[in-house]
């Protein structure tokens, strides 16, 4: 004969009957919430990953190097060109005296070309020193309200893998247009290459090239 238990507790009754039936649900809702916060953690670690890199983004100049028919030669970045290529340093010094030497009644031009001439240019070095001293001493905006100079760059050597000679001829004309003067001049410039970073410099200077120094003379 089977041994009298008495009544069943009714409270643990009533427990075991809520575990049986919700726990399932407590736990699986509480599986979630920890679900939930670790993707959570994981969305603002993200987030702020991606805030960290947009800031430490750095802009590369990317260089297109044409023929004189305009059609693509090579193109990349600088570490991938050949960017000392001589005849894209002849260019660029070409373009620097040009810039340095023009005047003309445009002031806004003007200040281009002033802007242009600057791009190659260090603080540091003598050939900023001497184009100071050149701008101080003539005012291309004050010239301009007398007299125009136009530019043709004759002939560019490289002397050295750091020095060229570059031989440019000035035509002066007054405001009305006519030519009152002829001069040739010969300059010899000391260049140097540095990658530039900032984003004002590379649409000026993608290359980098930087005159050091520059000595400039007429010729008779």
């Amino acid at each position: 004969m089977a041994a009298d238990r008495g009544p069943e507790n009714p409270y643990l009754a009533a427990r075991q009957e809520w575990t049986e039936r919700y726990g399932s649900y407590v736990q699986a809702a509480r599986a979630w919430r920890i679900v939930g916060v670790i993707g959570l953690s994981m969305g603002v670690i993200g987030f702020t990953y991606a805030l960290y890199l947009s800031s430490q983004v750095k802009l590369v100049p990317y260089i297109v190097e044409v023929d004189k028919l305009g059609t693509s030669a090579s193109v990349g970045f600088p570490q991938q060109i050949e960017y000392a290529d001589p005849r894209v340093v002849r260019a660029t010094l070409g373009n620097f005296v040009a810039s340095f030497r023009s005047i003309t009644p445009d002031a806004v031009v003007q200040k281009q070309y002033i802007d242009r001439t600057y791009a190659l240019l260090r603080t540091p070095d003598p050939s900023t020193q001497k184009i100071n001293a050149w701008f101080r001493g003539n005012s291309p905006f004050e010239k301009a309200k007398t007299a125009t100079v136009a530019i043709e760059v004759n002939n560019i050597v490289a002397l050295s893998n750091q020095t060229y000679q570059v031989d440019w001829t000035e035509y002066e004309r007054d405001r009305k247009g006519k030519e009152t003067g002829t001069r040739r001049f010969r300059g010899i410039a000391t260049v140097a290459l540095t990658a530039p970073q900032d984003e004002a410099i590379i649409r000026l200077n993608p290359i980098g090239l930087y005159v050091q120094d520059f000595d400039w003379t007429a010729q008779l």
